[in-house]
């Protein structure tokens, strides 16, 4: 029910931390891997380790970059069936501090503007060959469950892309294609720089379950959503993995 054999599967945000576990996942099932960042050399060890994966550059936050990545995809002969829309960047964004905005603007580009060209992007080429195709995106419990201090931009950017699953939801079941949510809560990756013995003591005050998620903790789902046999009447819905975190109001 879970396998991904004979099928392609986009991962942006592929150099690190949660994006670099889905690939390994994805792949582990099966699936052929196209690893997508910013900077194509962090791919390449991930790459040669995963076998049958390809290594692009693409900045999710230029579109221009967006459209040429699929058109090199297009001349490759490749088609995507499952998309993992996972680059993203966090930053502190507080509002008693003197600074130009580019903080801000930066976080909306990328996080919120950057997934909605890939979806446009990924989307058309599902419909062009006719693929029954799984988009998966990452948002975040923060978007409006369980907030934190000073990173307004990064849960604007975040509350967006519910809204954008749903929306959207009703507009794929004529092309097969499903689109859906997963929201982690705090997990120990690069995002936010390293983790450490600090990060984990502190959520684990916090969160019901004790314990600070690892990358794998999303896999169940990731392949769930990812299986068109799995959850072929499932979208336009987002999963909150959090380890009970929004259950709290602080």
């Amino acid at each position: 029910m879970f396998s991904l054999q004979g099928k392609t599967a986009m991962i942006t945000g592929a150099s690190g931390g949660l994006g670099e576990q889905f690939a390994r996942t994805l792949s582990t099932a099966g699936a052929r891997v196209i690893l997508v960042s910013r900077r194509i050399n962090k791919l390449e060890s991930l790459r040669d380790e995963l076998g049958n994966a390809v290594a692009m550059q693409m900045d999710v936050s230029q579109k221009q970059s967006v459209k040429s990545c699929f058109v090199e995809l297009e001349q490759a002969g490749e088609k995507i069936d499952i998309c993992i829309n996972n680059a993203g960047i966090a930053a502190l964004t507080p509002i008693f501090e003197e600074d130009n905005q580019e903080e801000f603007e930066s976080i909306i580009q990328t996080n919120l503007l950057g997934v909605w060209y890939v979806i446009k992007a990924v989307a058309n080429q599902m419909k062009h060959h006719h693929l029954h195709g799984a988009i998966i995106n990452i948002g975040s419990v923060n978007e409006d469950m369980f907030s934190y201090k000073e990173v307004t931009a990064y849960a604007v950017s975040k509350a967006a892309v519910m809204p954008r699953t749903k929306s959207l939801a009703t507009e794929f079941p004529k092309r097969q294609s499903r689109i859906n949510t997963i929201n982690p809560g705090p997990v120990q990756s690069d995002l936010l720089g390293s983790p450490n013995k600090h990060d984990a003591d502190f959520w684990k005050d916090k969160i019901p379950a004790v314990f600070m998620a690892y990358p794998s903790d999303l896999d169940g789902m990731l392949l769930y959503l990812a299986s068109n046999q799995a959850s072929r009447y499932v979208t336009g819905v987002a999963f909150t993995i959090d380890g009970g975190l929004s259950c709290r109001s602080s």
